[in-house]
């Protein structure tokens, strides 16, 4: 049989051993790795929408297209994770069905997160003092709409859909594919964390966004001060401090335009380290496992399962509907709280300055959720856990429009102080769904296997990654529609109830679902098949 570019000495995977182990595989691999391959995601994901909005200026030219382009666009990132997903499944190697693709979607990865935020300023996008952009409005959009689906529906599929589908192919093992699956989602939580946290800093540290002076009546202080603000329709509302809703420019769109290349740069770099680590401290043993039994039984080359047989599978699998509902729940309302935090803050507050403190003081529940959620799902079950989480998840949601209330709403202490005790309550709900989520997805897909004598791991993570990638675009489509429609004054409102309602409704509903998701039932039964139908392992391939 012919050998592929990845089997080759140079490209085998470092880690050597039959048994996951903490260190290097679960610490590189699994955790490290995907820390700094996804936190240009996070970038992207929370300050596109933000780019577009306040440097591109859409809203003030082309609000349709910036609402309908994400929104629209779903369909090529389903048709692109469908790719994926088929290309995982073509040809298995020893090397795995997943792991090439990180490799091969990285430079793509990186050209197009060049293309996102390298974006020539439109002839729309105009600014006090008469100062405007020079490309044409037509080509900047088309310029925006090749963009994002090159990063969407091609590059950021290949990493991702083949990143989640490590941890059921990793292993059989019960306890070590937990042990996976929490590193994989404290990843995907911290790097959220770290571009949440670190780019609010960055955003006014650099001067990413636009900024506009104005005059304000401050309660601290008891008098008229000049406040700055990222939102121009906040510095041009009249108050009794400011009667003309006068305003003048700090940073223009034009000056902030130009310094995004100096985070893309930065991104690329981790991206590259992280997919490396990632590709070389991970190791499909399930992939190998598939591979060699065919090999001993004498066919030259791994017969691929079509997805019209997947697909048979799990449509009338009710474990397989649950948990994809499931994950498009989670992520529609974890992107809808990532990516309208930076509105939320400049809502409530003026500034970004709340956001980032959200994403840094919320980030110690998540971290206490880690240590808590597996003995509690030993005791009680994934799927119990999870139950519990989302009650303890909306409790603590529905607590942020406390923040609302006018006395509270005119003290800006007390504004972040309730957000920021809501976004922790509702963090700590959410660990049981973001930790164990995919360890509960694996007992599925062993379950297919045992009942149905195939995996569908390829279909289940095309949608599954479909959800996840599109979610970000769609979100973000949401959340500018209604931010550009909506009047100042009733920005406060709409951001809570997009920024912290959305989800607490999310996880609500995910409570009631999960009642009837009890695969785990059949692990032991599932587990006994499988072995039994499992092929003397020769020595590894490492």
């Amino acid at each position: 049989m012919k050998t592929s570019f990845f089997e080759k000495p140079f490209m085998k995977s470092k880690i050597k051993k039959d048994k996951v182990t903490l260190f290097p595989e679960a610490g590189l691999g699994y955790l490290l790795g995907p820390i700094l391959a996804l936190i240009s995601n996070g970038v992207v994901n929370i300050w596109l929408i933000q780019y577009w909005d306040k440097v591109l200026m859409l809203g003030q030219w082309a609000p349709l297209f910036e609402t309908l382009l994400p929104i629209l666009s779903a369909v090529i990132i389903i048709i692109g994770n469908l790719f994926v997903g088929r290309l995982m499944e073509k040809k298995p190697t020893m090397a795995g069905k997943a792991r090439p693709l990180i490799l091969i979607g990285m430079p793509i990865i990186a050209v197009a997160l060049l293309a996102l935020f390298l974006v020539p300023l439109p002839e729309g996008a105009t600014w006090l003092g008469g100062g405007k952009g020079t490309t044409p409005n037509f080509w900047a959009s088309v310029v925006i709409a090749v963009a994002y689906n090159l990063y969407y529906a091609l590059a950021w599929p290949l990493y991702y859909t083949s990143h989640s589908a490590l941890v059921n192919l990793s292993t059989r093992d019960e306890k070590k594919r937990g042990l996976l699956s929490t590193c994989i989602m404290a990843a995907q939580l911290g790097a959220a964390g770290l571009s949440g946290m670190a780019g609010g800093i960055l955003v006014d540290l650099i001067g990413l966004l636009p900024t506009y002076k104005y005059l304000a009546y401050d309660d601290k202080l008891g008098k008229i001060v000049e406040k700055v603000t990222n939102d121009v329709s906040v510095a041009s509302q009249v108050t009794t401090a400011n009667p003309l809703g006068a305003y003048s420019m700090g940073i223009t769109p034009d000056q902030a335009n130009s310094k995004w290349v100096i985070l893309m740069i930065i991104m690329v770099v981790c991206l590259v380290i992280g997919c490396l680590l990632e590709y070389f401290f991970t190791r499909e043993r399930i992939t190998e496992e598939i591979v060699a039994k065919n090999q001993n039984a004498g066919e030259t080359e791994v017969k691929s399962i079509s997805m019209k047989e997947q697909i048979n599978v799990c449509v009338k699998d009710k474990y397989w509907w649950l948990i994809i509902v499931f994950f498009f729940l989670y992520q529609f309302g974890g992107q809808m709280k990532n990516n309208d935090m930076s509105f939320y803050s400049q809502a409530m507050t003026g500034e970004n300055a709340l956001s980032s403190l959200i994403n840094t003081v919320g980030a110690i529940p998540t971290a206490l959720g880690m240590a808590i959620v597996w003995p509690l799902a030993n005791k009680f079950s994934k799927s119990k856990t999870i139950i519990m989480g989302c009650a303890l998840a909306f409790l603590g949601g529905s607590l942020s429009f406390i923040a609302l209330l006018p006395a509270i709403q005119a003290n800006t202490a007390a504004v972040s102080g309730i957000s920021v005790a809501s976004f922790c309550i509702k963090a700590l709900g959410t660990a049981p769904a973001m930790y164990i989520s995919l360890a509960l997805l694996a007992n599925v897909l062993d379950h297919q296997e045992a009942k149905y004598g195939i995996r569908t791991d390829g279909f289940t993570m095309a949608v599954y990654g479909s959800i996840m990638v599109c979610m970000a675009g769609v979100c973000n489509g949401i959340i500018a529609g209604i931010n550009s429609a909506v009047p100042a004054a009733s920005k406060p409102l709409v951001h809570t109830i997009l920024g912290f309602g959305v989800e607490s409704v999310a996880y609500l509903i995910m409570g009631i679902m999960f009642i009837w998701m009890n695969v785990e039932k059949y692990t032991k039964e599932d587990k006994a098949i499988l072995e039994a139908q499992k092929e003397p392992k020769p020595e590894a391939n490492n």
